[in-house]
């Protein structure tokens, strides 16, 4: 009986998880969509901002120079953790596709393929 209710608890735990981490990439494409439609990338956010606030030469230079050192920062966070949270992505796309039938497995692969063309171009024109 305890041992049910452990992996109950573990398997709630990592439905919570993969939940949070669904729900977070999710807010992050919508947002960018929402700043930069039609181009959805850092460039386009960055003068977006830029313009909006009316930068002139030498504060987009600095501007730049701030988002760069950040995201730079940000990616040495990240990196270690990237194994887990791909780990946790497959997981729940395995999860998924095990509830789908062979034609929504189908076009969630097509789905999934067009997302990841469309975040591969994003990232070149970084």
């Amino acid at each position: 009986m305890q041992r049910s209710k452990g992996l109950a608890l573990m398997f709630l735990l990592g439905a919570v998880l993969v939940g949070g981490v669904l729900g977070f990439t999710a807010d992050r494409v919508m947002v960018r969509d929402q700043l930069c439609p039609k181009l959805g990338d850092q460039r386009a956010m960055r003068e977006r901002m830029a313009d909006e606030l009316a930068l002139d030469d030498r504060q987009r230079a600095a501007f730049d120079s701030i988002l760069t050192a950040r995201n730079a920062v940000l990616d040495s966070i990240v990196r270690p953790l990237k194994p887990q949270t791909d780990s946790v992505i497959q997981a729940a796309r395995g999860h998924i596709r095990a509830m789908l039938s062979p034609e929504q497995q189908q076009r969630f692969d097509a789905l999934r393929a067009e997302m990841e063309r469309n975040r591969k171009a994003s990232s070149e024109k970084r």
